[in-house]
């Protein structure tokens, strides 16, 4: 075998490996087989029950008339209105994707469109607790990665990203 065909037959193997990566976890794998949702809604559901962390944290410094740390320790949140509005912004997220969870596994139209919204508000939410919840952003990272692509993947003409 000459080495311009080795390398042929390395790039269609890595195209391979990019198209079952880009597909829909919906979609994903073969006909009948539910592992690559159930995984998403898995990965769902551990992240919004780790989003009551935060809201633990905020009623418990609304109890204890305590200071929140927030921004990596640069913004001191002692306001109750505020740590209670913080709180059920955690809450309210981490339903959010719970919720999702099922409708990634029941293929609701529009599941990839609520994700990059909810991993954004939770990105954002993640860098306010800064350093507490930096693991959260990583977890973010890859929820809106999935949901672009496989949002991509159905939609026509070169791949974009959608809002």
């Amino acid at each position: 075998m000459t080495a311009l065909d080795q390398r042929s037959r390395e790039e269609a193997g890595t195209a391979a490996v990019v198209r079952q990566l880009s597909r829909s976890p919906v979609r994903m794998g073969r006909a009948g087989d539910r592992t690559p949702p159930v995984a998403m809604a898995i990965l769902l559901v551990v992240h919004g029950i780790a989003h009551f962390v935060g809201v633990v944290a905020a009623f418990g410094a609304f109890e204890a008339d305590e200071e929140l740390e927030y921004l990596g320790g640069t913004w001191m949140v002692g306001n109750e209105l505020i740590i209670g509005l913080l709180g059920m912004f955690w809450a309210t997220l981490g339903l959010a994707f719970l919720f999702s969870a099922i409708a990634v596994v029941t293929e609701f139209r529009g599941w990839e469109r609520s994700l990059i919204l909810l991993g954004t508000l939770s990105t954002a939410l993640c860098v306010l607790a800064l350093w507490t919840a930096w693991i959260g952003i990583i977890v973010n990272a890859v929820i809106i990665t999935v949901a672009v692509v496989s949002n991509n993947e159905r939609l026509p003409g070169p791949p974009r990203i959608a809002v």
